[in-house]
């Protein structure tokens, strides 16, 4: 393993800490969570009030390159507080926070996508909001995986909505999220598509829009969504400077669009999903394999097709408390520091540990050949975890 040393600040850094071991670097990180599993395999950082006491937390820290994850795109006052004021913590892998403003802002990015006559979905502002019909989504400006989502009907509009909000055209169709790397001057680079997992799930998340979790890769995409979604982030790039590293483009793809919902410009929990299956960091500017680790043949794709039906597919399933619980242990299922290894479960929390409902637990992987047999896994092992909590 590579001496360089990378900072990874977020709400949880443990799987963008396995991504950094991916990529032959050894991970520092600082995140609200401190996962049980995350101090076996990475130097944290105490945290005395996540995210903003960051910038003070970190100013004696060193390392070799930094990075943020979720949802601290939505903190760009403290991200620039930490460039400006850390400069002991090399350069920044990622999105400038200036650049936050841009691709984080659903105004800009349909007056940009209009504005090249691409598909795009309607956006409302909060002072003008739209017919409570069902139609539309009510959206927080500082959304992160799926938080406070809800549709907006009459019901919506007479229960408050305590954060600065927008409204987004509803449209059905299958929830897809994109990994493009994005250098600026070159031409964003496919890296791997993931699709929500919509699984039933044995400890369920707050509301119907949470993110739940991810399988992948996707490999039978139509060439003209593959296009569609190619020439909607290539005319997002073009108009955004300082948009580095690994970004996630979400969408709804239907049959004849992809309709772009919204722009993640950070590590995405759907990384590990696409480096599992594959076998190569996505991290890394560099190709990284892991095949002397394990014996598994980098895929070599470019975009979401492949007449590989054999294909390796990776899941995983946040699991999430529904009423206040002790934390169950759950230590015996960490399978092994090789972050090669597709794991049993991770973010494993600290006992003793209260959970208040609506929080999540723990994350369950499965993988195999057969998508049936992957979900089927998946499920037992999200039984596994709720018999834990009523031992």
């Amino acid at each position: 393993m590579s001496s360089r040393q990378i900072l990874i600040i977020g709400g949880s850094t443990r799987a963008a800490a396995d991504s950094v071991r991916r990529a032959g670097w050894r991970p520092m990180c600082a995140d609200f969570f401190v996962d049980w599993d995350l101090q076996q395999t990475a130097q944290t950082i105490p945290v005395r009030r996540y995210p903003e006491s960051l910038p003070d937390d970190l100013a004696h820290i060193r390392a070799d390159g930094w990075m943020y994850c979720g949802a601290l795109e939505n903190e760009p006052q403290i991200l620039s507080r930490i460039l400006e004021e850390n400069r002991n913590l090399g350069p920044l892998i990622g999105a400038h926070p200036e650049t936050l403003a841009h691709v984080r802002n659903p105004s800009w990015i349909s007056s940009v996508l209009r504005a090249a006559g691409l598909p795009c979905l309607d956006v409302a502002r909060q002072s003008a909001p739209p017919p409570p019909d069902s139609c539309w989504l009510q959206k927080p400006l500082s959304s992160a995986g799926g938080r406070q989502i809800r549709v907006w009907d009459e019901v919506a509009e007479r229960s408050p909505f305590v954060e600065p909000h927008y409204f987004q055209r509803r449209v059905s169709g299958s929830e897809l999220s994109v990994l493009f790397r994005c250098d600026e001057g070159k031409p964003p680079a496919w890296l791997g598509a993931t699709r929500a997992l919509r699984l039933a799930n044995p400890l369920p998340a707050p509301t119907p829009y949470s993110y739940c979790g991810s399988t992948g890769p996707v490999t039978d995409l139509p060439d003209h969504i593959v296009r569609s979604i190619t020439e909607i982030v290539t005319t997002i790039v073009s108009q955004t400077s300082g948009l580095n590293g690994l970004v996630g483009f979400d969408f709804i793809e239907d049959p004849q669009h992809a309709w772009l919902l919204e722009i993640n410009p950070r590590y995405t929990a759907s990384v590990e999903v696409l480096e599992l299956a594959s076998g190569r960091s996505l991290l890394s500017p560099q190709p990284v394999s892991c095949q002397a680790v394990s014996g598994r043949v980098e895929s070599g794709r470019d975009h979401g097709t492949s007449e590989n039906h054999q294909q390796r597919i990776v899941a995983k399933q946040i699991l999430y408390a529904v009423e206040s619980i002790s934390a169950p242990e759950l230590r015996h299922y960490f399978r092994s520091i090789d972050p090669w290894q597709t794991p049993i479960v991770t973010d494993i929390p600290q006992v003793p540990l209260t959970i208040d409902a609506g929080w999540p637990i723990c994350t369950v992987f499965a993988e195999g050949s057969d998508p049936v047999a992957v979900e089927e896994m998946l499920r037992m092992r999200g039984e596994a975890v709720r018999s834990a909590i009523r031992a």
